[in-house]
């Protein structure tokens, strides 16, 4: 078994499925259709939130769906701010008007993100929904008047992967400090793996952006995150080797020579219940936030168990420790790059439907099995 925390580190907490936009690679599937039946009440969350505190929870985060849609989401915040743990709130930006700005700075959160998918209505409309663009960009003025710790987040897909320089770009001149890139994952509807960006857009749009970075001619703060966790990430060495620029490795904090990729066996690297856990606007406990929705991961309901138990005895979260490339099938099973640490689990359950498959999102898995 990998080791694992004594308790997670970050937890995701989703407080409502209901969401007032309905885009194209939601992972929880939320949108406008959705009802607030089952939702975790403040009793449910005032003692999930002591359980987190006692368990020494580094950071939570309060997402969805679309967190503002709950009528009840400042007595959930209130709730909350007796905590040590870091908070950070998750929001598509449309529901926060001026007055809702204003009752947020009375609150004590370490930041707010906002999804902001594209540079303009042309890119972020297609993904988020009509008019979304304008609302969201107002959303995030209305936080910077009241100088509230405000971030973006973009998920990159292929509608928008060769609108992110745009973005980035655009971001700096709203005057944001920190972005987060978050690429799609075969998950919720975006399932089937349609909406993935291919390579043949995502190697020469980050070989550009890795040169951009290296001649410091991006100011803004920002990281792609890619669902797999690995020591080296692929969406990072397959453009890059492929423009024989593996050199750029290094502007993103990459190093193929660290010690422990060669001196140490090959480990899994997803960190589903093994530093991290999500929890469903339900109550229901799962690895991840990527993991929502899927039988097969849900590791208890903190309705009936606590989330320490859960933790500690579920039989899921035991299973996705006990991963090890001894027994993941196909290519990932065999692969001979060291670096990688076998992609995301929900990931190749989606498109393999077996958790110990192969993440066939990987460009490298492709070639292969394509010849």
């Amino acid at each position: 078994m990998r080791n694992y925390y004594s308790a997670p580190s970050l937890v995701d907490i989703s407080i409502t499925n209901r969401c007032n936009l309905k885009c194209d690679y939601c992972y929880a599937s939320s949108s406008p259709f959705e009802t607030k039946n089952e939702e975790m009440d403040l009793n449910h969350l005032n003692n999930l939130f002591q359980d987190l505190d006692d368990m020494n929870v580094h950071r939570i985060s309060l997402t969805g769906g679309e967190p503002f849609i709950r009528d009840d989401f400042f007595e959930i915040l209130s709730a909350t701010q007796k905590y040590k743990f870091a908070k950070i709130i998750n929001s598509n930006g449309i529901l926060i008007s001026d007055k809702v700005a204003s009752k947020l700075s009375k609150f004590d959160f370490d930041r707010i993100c906002i999804t902001l998918d594209g540079s303009c209505p042309e890119v972020h409309d297609i993904i988020r929904g009509h008019g979304s663009f304008k609302k969201t960009i107002k959303g995030i003025k209305n936080l910077q008047k009241y100088n509230l710790p405000v971030s973006t987040l973009f998920t990159l897909n292929k509608t928008n992967v060769n609108d992110l320089i745009n973005t980035i770009k655009l971001n700096e001149l709203l005057g944001i400090t920190y972005m987060t890139v978050m690429v799609v994952c075969p998950t919720g509807r975006a399932s089937d793996g349609s909406i993935l960006a291919d390579k043949n857009n995502w190697y020469p749009m980050f070989l550009n952006l890795s040169e951009m970075k290296s001649r410091g001619d991006i100011k803004l703060n920002f990281k792609i995150i890619p669902p797999n966790e690995s020591p080296v990430f692929w969406l990072y060495y397959f453009p890059l080797e492929h423009y024989n620029r593996l050199d750029l490795l290094s502007v993103w904090d990459q190093d193929l020579n660290l010690t422990d990729i060669h001196t140490k066996g090959r480990e899994i690297s997803c960190q589903a219940g093994v530093k991290a856990c999500s929890i469903a606007y339900n109550g229901d406990v799962f690895g991840c936030d990527l993991m929502m929705g899927i039988d097969q991961f849900r590791a208890g309901n903190i309705k009936s168990t606590s989330i320490k138990e859960i933790w500690n005895e579920s039989s899921v979260f035991n299973k996705l420790r006990n991963i090890s490339f001894d027994n993941i099938n196909g290519k990932c099973g065999t692969c001979s790059h060291k670096w990688c640490g076998g992609g995301c689990r929900s990931s190749a359950f989606n498109l393999t439907n077996s958790i110990y498959g192969s993440d066939n999102s990987c460009f490298f898995e492709e070639s292969v099995a394509n010849g």
